[in-house]
């Protein structure tokens, strides 16, 4: 049988039934028989089946539901771990929505009832596992892959990093971490224009792999910043090997680059952390080659510093002030609340916004939410400033019903830090009771880190809230850990497709690609599709061609202030008289 399925030609597509009694087998063949492009070949039991994948792989699974003692779900996970991106057709007589709803978290692809199996059926289902897996790769990829530069991005690095660091102890190997990024590059985006910085932030990424060891993994964390993880034998000098590196790092990144048939020199600075030297947590690495790299933009030139103990002191004092200050922010209410339009596509009306804090010091000025809610997610000030944001998004709602100003959705940002608060569902529930909010329209955005910090609690969150009609969206989606199987257990309404695959739906095939799939896939699972970032005709252009529902961005307004967005919404007629 083995032999068999090796020897099958590459134009077939593989089929592999599981099936222990041969009764699925009598009704698939002679349909599959008037098909030549799939060949079926048939299995026991899913312990052979696992034997036989690793010898050749396939291109479908068809799993009889009564082949084996386990239950289905069971099988169905075993399966998955020897072939993550096969799709695996679950068949029995007959299935109920429920059984089936049970499959489908377990990771199948789909699920058939093979009572009344016709030809047109079984051929629809496989061409949609065909389709389903390819787009679910591609998300995949995207995932550890970054969208302009061919190298790994953000969450690639955080994995890798980690992967790294656990085996430093078993290999008995050290690594280094190198950080760079270009100075002033906010400054040349303004002057000649984003796209012209993508082009160098390409062509960086290009030098860059350039100039590494054949091991070595590059990342890119963000606009133009990169990191390398460099593996080192315990045998060989770390410090003496990573100086070589920046040597040449540094040699083929003060080379100008060429634009609009010109050329700019632009100075890099580097920052090094080495492990177990500095370290050995991921945390605590990549803000320590941050500080590194920080030290380093204080030296003329392409620069590098390497990370000693004491940098965090300098780094503690520049941002201790705004620490000290946070709390009184609150008590003194300096903090308010922005709000960015969201527009459905098919109307082109304004249908809800996203609540953004901001914070009006009295000295500084207005101060954006980057420069402080990491120091409150950091002092734990993130949980009462996420309370105040939700209660005045609330009293804002509250305002715009009594002007007679109806809004579809409001979103508020729940961060992962506010879900560590054992009272967060609770003191929810007494703010929405306590001012009447319309639950309704309430929609909390959550972060893909949110979820899968403690994905059990957060599911628990989540579903007591649904039960007072709260609805919830997935921020940035696609750039963290998230897959389209999770949505089913969660209940998420809406995904928000991140800036950073919007800003290259017209310039990036792997893009638009993405979005696509997105749009796609999370129309069929009911979910609505918003789209982050948009500032360009272009982008609004793509994104209403291939369906997608709302929009967010500057091409129609930024964040304003309330009265600002108040005076955006048309008012309703009065309702009438009961």
């Amino acid at each position: 049988m083995r032999s068999a399925l090796r020897q099958l030609p590459d134009k077939h597509k593989k089929i592999l039934l599981i099936d222990s009694n041969q009764q699925d087998q009598s009704r698939l063949q002679p349909i599959l028989e008037q098909y030549p492009l799939y060949q079926l070949t048939r299995c026991n039991d899913h312990v052979e089946a696992m034997m036989l994948l690793q010898e050749s792989p396939v291109d479908f699974i068809f799993l009889s539901c009564c082949c084996s003692p386990l239950p289905c779900p069971t099988v169905i996970s075993d399966l998955h771990q020897y072939q993550p991106h096969t799709p695996i057709i679950a068949l029995s007589s007959t299935i109920s929505e429920e059984q089936g709803q049970k499959l489908i978290e377990a990771k199948a692809t789909d699920f058939l009832s093979t009572e009344n199996i016709s030809a047109d059926t079984l051929l629809r289902t496989l061409r949609h596992a065909e389709l389903t897996t390819k787009q679910n790769t591609e998300i995949e990829l995207l995932r550890h892959s970054d969208t302009l530069t061919p190298v790994g991005n953000r969450q690639f690095f955080y994995l890798t990093l980690l992967h790294k660091l656990n085996s430093l102890i078993d290999q008995k190997s050290q690594l280094a971490l190198i950080t760079i990024d270009l100075d002033d590059f906010r400054k040349f985006n303004t002057r000649h224009g984003f796209s012209v910085g993508d082009e160098i932030v390409l062509e960086m990424g290009k030098r860059i792999q350039e100039s590494i060891q054949r091991d070595d993994i590059v990342s890119r964390l963000g606009s133009d910043e990169f990191a390398i993880i460099q593996e080192i034998p315990k045998d060989q000098d770390l410090h003496q090997t990573v100086k070589q590196q920046l040597a040449q790092l540094i040699t083929s990144l003060q080379e100008p680059y060429a634009h609009h048939h010109t050329h700019t020199h632009l100075n890099c600075s580097i920052g090094v952390v080495l492990a177990p030297e500095h370290g050995s947590e991921v945390d605590l690495l990549t803000k320590r080659a941050s500080l590194a790299r920080l030290k380093a933009k204080q030296i003329h030139g392409c620069s590098y510093s390497i990370y000693r103990p004491g940098m965090e002191i300098a780094g503690e004092e520049a941002k201790s002030g705004l620490e000290a200050e946070l709390m009184t922010a609150l008590r003194a209410e300096q903090f308010e609340l922005f709000y960015q339009p969201r527009i459905d596509l098919r109307s082109g009306k304004i249908v809800g916004a996203e609540a953004l804090i901001r914070w009006r010091h009295p000295t500084r000025g207005l101060i954006m939410p980057g420069d402080f809610i990491p120091i409150s997610e950091n002092n734990g000030l993130i949980v009462p400033i996420g309370y105040w944001t939700i209660h005045q998004a609330g009293l804002h709602l509250k305002e715009l019903a009594q002007e007679g100003i109806h809004i579809d959705r409001l979103g508020v940002n729940l961060s992962f830090r506010q879900f560590k608060d054992e009272m967060l569902v609770d003191t929810i529930k007494r703010i929405i009771n306590k001012e009447t909010i319309d639950t309704s329209v309430i929609e909390f955005e959550l972060t893909e880190s949110a979820i899968f910090n403690d994905e059990e609690h957060v599911r628990n969150c989540l579903d007591s809230l649904a039960e007072e009609g709260v609805t919830f969206s997935l921020d940035d989606f696609g750039t963290g850990y998230s897959s389209f199987s999770l949505l089913h257990k969660l209940p998420i309404s809406a995904l928000k497709v991140d800036r950073s695959f919007v800003s290259q739906v017209n310039d990036s095939s792997e893009a638009a690609e993405i979005v696509r799939s997105i749009i796609s896939l999370a129309q069929n699972m009911n979910i609505k599709v918003i789209a982050e970032g948009v500032e360009t005709r272009e982008q609004l252009d793509f994104l209403i061609k291939y369906d997608c529902d709302e929009i967010q961005g500057y091409f129609y307004s930024p964040p304003v202030c309330f009265n600002d967005f108040k005076r955006m919404l048309p008012k309703n007629p009065p309702l009438p008289s009961t």
